[in-house]
């Protein structure tokens, strides 16, 4: 018996962003989309991987370099699919037409549409790379109307029956334990939601009920089950295991089998327990590492932007499947923090790691890199899940500004206006443009950041009944031009870690978390030497939120002292080397900005080629990827010269 959402999403073109995230999305689809070269995403399938650097630590090294290429051309269409139809882009929609006709006159006669010649067949990243082609085409099927795009995909799918199955060649130890290739599972569920062909529901339950507890496989469900943890689940890799848990959200749509979203469920406590950091990303080296290991530098390659993408993608996916809004709370803290900071203002580029004390690496080309393409995936989907649509009305599940044409209960549609100047400020204003006065139900879901709130409704003081799932709801009579205002406090609140971050803080103020910037610092002041001040009694009483000039934003201005080598005699005497201490005076204040702004003004963001504050491996400029481990990934390696940290030592005053 499959499961019915509780909350459905409008069509692509039916939500209009008009504040920040909207900005973003429009900078990403003028600036990004449109130039990606055609080459760079079809090289892979049109000439297959060519002889390269030999990949250290999987079963087929002889397979060239980067030869998980193929998954980019899936991911970006989707993105460029969504932002097309949303924005009525029609230059977009051709380039998307182009660039998919020349990839589909790659597919082989027996369904297969990958990069690698018939003997290097199924040695590496062949269905990782055939699940990302299947999910791009299914959004181009869907929402823009081509069956050329369904028909190669069940093609390729069929393909993959064929080759893997009860009887037949297993998908488990593989690539990280044979999760990189169980990202087939939505799409081949998606399948068989799109065509009612049993002989995908069917290959799903044996991929996650015999092949996954085979031996050599991941054994996501019954590690989990076991207390293992994500860390402890296969090899932990990030973003595979989370898009693993997205079919498996999707297996359990299609049977309603409780032990599918047991999983998933058992996974998400540990990960929003164990994982995260305060910035709504995990993953330090692409993997979930052990309890609360949670490390800030640069160096650690901190808070994949693959696995920002794909932990918010299984969030909406739950907050869809269950209507509960602390699934939108942690969509909404990777969001606004983690993934807008990986993301160039301008649009144009994505970092591919985004360390909480680190420097910036916004860069424009994606060999041979996954992050960009995610990233895009991730900021294009948002218009979906602004608004949802439940039995009984509406859900308000994000406060992005934004002008919707929503379906109601009744039939006909009500227009949306929402307002404000979210995540800066917390006052919401939702104006209903209606044909005919119609009964239904507003959902406002209450961020979990939120304890103090007001609800009025065309001026007048209302009390909303809060409901189970985190929402506050207004059941009446709607008629055309009712406003409905919501309030949120947003006060500075100073967080503590004490496992990770001891005599640290961090300042957060709504759904955002703040940094220091060294280019806000007083001309020769350093990040290390910056010590915040805290009142006694009410820590943050002394910061001030600040708008900006342009109402771009809002920063803090925070009390600091100074931290300086103390007068006297130092460690050893005559010696430059002197003991720390605070000169006991206030130095003034700091501008403390959103952690998605942190370190933005710094130039060296948005080079192109070699880093100088970066190490060169083997002769190999950065950007390159050198497979093994935390060793010199330029890009990817560590800073030697941090331009922002979110976690700053304190004082109390």
């Amino acid at each position: 018996m499959s499961h019915i959402d509780a909350i459905r999403l409008p069509a692509p073109d039916a939500v209009q962003m008009t504040g920040l995230l909207g900005k973003r999305l429009d900078a990403m689809r003028l600036n990004r989309l449109p130039h990606q070269e055609d080459y760079h995403l079809l090289w892979p399938f049109q000439e297959h991987c060519p002889a390269g650097m030999e990949i250290k630590d999987v079963p087929h090294p002889e397979i060239a370099r980067a030869d998980w290429q193929g998954e980019f051309i899936g991911t970006w269409v989707a993105a460029a699919t969504l932002a097309a139809v949303n924005s009525g882009d029609e230059a977009l929609r051709g380039k998307i037409n182009g660039l998919v006709a020349a990839w589909l006159a790659t597919q082989e006669g027996d369904g297969y549409l990958g990069t690698y010649d018939a003997t290097d067949r199924w040695k590496s990243w062949d269905v990782w790379i055939h699940a990302h082609g299947m999910v791009g085409l299914m959004h181009y099927y869907r929402h823009m109307g081509r069956p050329e795009a369904l028909a190669a995909a069940v093609r390729m799918a069929d393909l993959i029956l064929r080759e893997f199955g009860p009887g037949r060649r297993s998908l488990g130890g593989g690539l990280h334990g044979g999760m990189a290739s169980s990202a087939i599972l939505e799409p081949v569920v998606w399948l068989y939601f799109e065509t009612g062909d049993r002989r995908y529901l069917d290959f799903g339950r044996w991929l996650a009920d015999e092949d996954w507890e085979a031996a050599g496989g991941p054994a996501i469900l019954s590690s989990l089950a076991a207390g293992r943890g994500v860390a402890g689940t296969a090899n932990g890799k990030g973003v595979e295991m989370l898009l693993d848990f997205a079919g498996l959200i999707e297996l359990y749509r299609a049977t309603g089998e409780a032990r599918y979203l047991s999983a998933v469920l058992t996974a998400w406590d540990d990960i929003a327990r164990h994982q995260l950091y305060i910035t709504g990303s995990a993953s330090s080296g692409e993997h979930f590492r052990s309890d609360y290991l949670l490390r800030n530098d640069g160096y650690y390659m901190v808070g994949e932007t693959c696995v920002t993408m794909a932990w918010m993608y299984v969030n909406l996916a739950l907050g869809r499947l269950t209507g509960e809004a602390r699934f939108y709370d942690m969509a909404e803290q990777a969001l606004y923090n983690h993934l807008l900071a990986a993301q160039s203002p301008d649009g144009r580029g994505w970092a591919y790691y985004t360390g909480l004390r680190d420097n910036k690496r916004y860069r424009w080309h994606t060999d041979p890199e996954c992050c960009p393409t995610k990233g895009s995936r991730a900021l294009a989907m948002m218009p979906l899940h602004i608004f949802g649509i439940r039995d009984d009305g509406l859900a308000v599940n994000f406060y992005e500004p934004s002008i919707a044409s929503l379906p109601l209960p009744s039939g006909t549609h009500a227009k949306v206006e929402m307002s404000g100047a979210y995540p800066f400020d917390g006052a919401v204003r939702l104006k209903l443009s209606l044909e005919q006065p119609a009964q239904f139900a507003v959902h406002l879901r209450q961020p979990a950041w939120c304890s103090k709130l007001r609800l009025s409704l065309n001026g007048k003081r209302l009390s909303g009944a809060r409901d189970t799932d985190g929402y506050l709801v207004v059941d009446r009579v709607w008629r055309a031009g009712d406003e409905l205002v919501l309030q949120m406090e947003m006060p500075v609140r100073v967080a503590a870690d004490h496992i990770g971050n001891p005599g640290h803080v961090a300042l957060v103020r709504g759904p955002l978390v703040y940094a220091a910037d060294r280019s806000y610092l007083p001309h020769g002041e350093a990040l290390e030497e910056l010590v915040l001040v805290l009142e006694a009694e009410d820590h943050a009483a002394q910061i001030v939120p600040t708008p900006v000039e342009d109402g771009s934003s809002v920063h803090l201005l925070a009390p600091v002292v100074g931290r300086l080598p103390a007068d006297g005699p130092g460690v050893w005497s005559d010696e430059r080397y002197r003991d720390l201490a605070y000169d006991g005076a206030m130095a003034g204040y700091v501008t403390l900005v959103p952690f998605f702004e942190a370190g933005n003004r710094d130039p060296n963001c948005y080079r192109e080629g070699v880093w100088p504050n970066y190490e060169v491996i083997a002769g190999i400029p950065e950007f390159r990827y050198l497979v093994g481990g935390m060793r010199g990934l330029a890009a990817h390696a560590a800073p030697t010269d941090a331009t922002y940290q979110v976690w700053l030592p304190y004082v109390i005053s």
